[in-house]
């Protein structure tokens, strides 16, 4: 993609303001809501969840490549335990890789540089922010702390209490529901293709984040290697 340029921020008001990476832009006059993905778009610790999958999918005498790893990048602990591991008792051994994941988060997992600062921004000039993850809510938690965006937040849906998960677009039908945002007037940010694929069949401008934006086929809003990179800009 060549070298990053990020762009200013300034505004005058939500209705006449650009969201741009590079020479990409989305105009945000329509858009009340953004909803943020979060293991890969605000915070790296997809190496915490791969570890601890694999190190209990081991105990369970099941071998996990990391194929099958980056295959479940995006979804659900629970599905990774009942489609990979496959144990009598799904939901023990689902516990047993959260907590030890989350034992693992205070030194392991960190901020993706410039997350913080964008989420800030949005709620800073008027529009609803939510997170959508995968995650169970005790580490999205713990993730919102890391990041000081509590007070940012207006809702956080977890896959942990739905039904299903991405890459069903249930999340974020649900994320919509609670917002009270039709899909058209929201926007979301997503890493992973099981991500893109729940925000994109529900109807949502979605911007691709990260390294796989680079080999992104999926219909997206923008296109950012850099979540540093983006920019809320007002128009001259």
């Amino acid at each position: 993609m060549g070298s990053q340029k990020p762009a200013q921020f300034c505004c005058r008001s939500v209705n006449t303001m650009l969201l741009r990476y590079q020479t990409q832009q989305l105009d945000l006059k329509d858009i009340d809501a953004v909803i943020f993905d979060l293991d890969g778009t605000l915070v790296e610790s997809e190496p915490v969840w791969a570890e601890a999958k694999k190190y209990i999918a081991n105990r369970e005498n099941v071998d996990v490549s990391e194929p099958i790893l980056l295959a479940y990048v995006g979804r659900s602990v629970a599905d990774f335990v009942t489609e990979v591991i496959a144990p009598v008792n799904v939901q023990l051994v689902e516990k047993d890789i959260v907590e030890r994941a989350l034992a693992n988060y205070e030194f392991n997992v960190s901020e993706i540089p410039g997350a913080s600062d964008l989420v800030r921004e949005f709620s800073r000039n008027g529009f609803a922010t939510a997170i959508c993850s995968s995650a169970p809510e005790k580490a999205i938690q713990k993730c919102v702390q890391l990041l000081n965006i509590g007070s940012c937040i207006t809702e956080v849906v977890s896959s942990e209490f739905l039904a299903i998960g991405k890459p069903d677009k249930f999340p974020f039908v649900e994320t919509l529901r609670r917002l009270g945002v039709p899909a058209e007037r929201a926007i979301a940010f997503e890493d992973s293709s099981a991500g893109l694929i729940s925000s994109i069949s529900a109807g949502i401008k979605t911007i691709c984040v990260g390294p796989f934006a680079e080999l992104c086929n999926f219909e997206c809003a923008i296109y950012a290697k850099n979540i540093s990179g983006i920019s809320l800009i007002a128009p001259h």
